[in-house]
């Protein structure tokens, strides 16, 4: 995208830590992230939402004129002052509608990164960007959804209980991204299954030789990668609403 490679070379980008955005980490700074899993404050795992632990966790990653600085979600307001419309705030999402609304689960005291950053980059204009793979997409308008969640108004939880808050930017799914790298059209045409095939999606592609041939190869290339893992806080360590801690 033109816009992050300006940034990159003559602005301030902020990569908000989520799984999804590991892997936009290593391919703008060209620097391993050993275990996406860690690259994240808040996890869902096959119990529910959860904490990530905050030993081994990894850090917001800020990029001013190519020089590289790690932030806690404290320390952000020291560099959100000074961004604007042509700086760019990289964020993942837990959920995204046919309306193309983003959502983000609050869990911490008031809304953890997004809930710092959110003020700055509406009010300054600051670009945002959404990737987010199409796994998170349902059939539902998030706007009706979000009014009826918050840690406080859901009675019962499997994992921690969480507020949403709907964002906007532009959202980058594994469509957007197969037509921006290789100008193949990409449309879903399933999804799920097993043996690691969870929360998968396949695509039927169309284009010309040459696209199909970039996207294919492309496509391969990224299936070889690993499932990730994390590391929670202890139950006993934890002062969330979750009826996991009730039994």
């Amino acid at each position: 995208m033109e816009i992050v490679q300006n940034a990159l070379k003559n602005g301030i980008i902020i990569i908000a830590t989520s799984t999804t955005t590991s892997y936009v980490v290593e391919e703008l700074l060209g620097k391993k992230i050993e275990n996406k899993g860690m690259f994240t404050a808040g996890v869902v795992t096959a119990k529910g939402c959860c904490t990530t632990d905050p030993k081994g966790r990894y850090l917001h990653h800020v990029i001013e004129k190519g020089k590289v600085t790690e932030m806690q979600t404290n320390e952000l307001p020291k560099i959100l002052p000074r961004m604007g419309p042509t700086d760019i705030f990289i964020k993942g999402a837990n959920a995204i509608d046919p309306l193309g609304q983003a959502a983000i689960y609050l869990g911490g005291a008031g809304g953890g990164t997004i809930g710092t950053a959110w003020g700055y980059i509406t009010s300054l204009g600051i670009k945002t960007i959404i990737a987010v793979g199409l796994e998170k997409l349902v059939p539902f308008d998030l706007s009706d959804i979000a009014p009826r969640m918050g840690v406080k108004t859901v009675d019962k939880s499997l994992g921690m209980a969480v507020g949403m808050m709907i964002v906007k930017g532009e959202i980058v799914t594994e469509v957007e991204a197969i037509n921006m790298l290789t100008g193949a059209t990409a449309m879903p045409m399933g999804g799920g299954g097993i043996d690691g095939g969870e929360g998968s999606k396949a695509f039927l592609l169309e284009g010309d030789e040459d696209e199909i041939k970039a996207a294919y190869e492309l496509i391969c290339n990224i299936k070889s990668e690993p499932p990730l893992k994390t590391k929670t806080v202890l139950c006993g360590l934890c002062d969330a609403k979750c009826d996991y801690k009730e039994t």
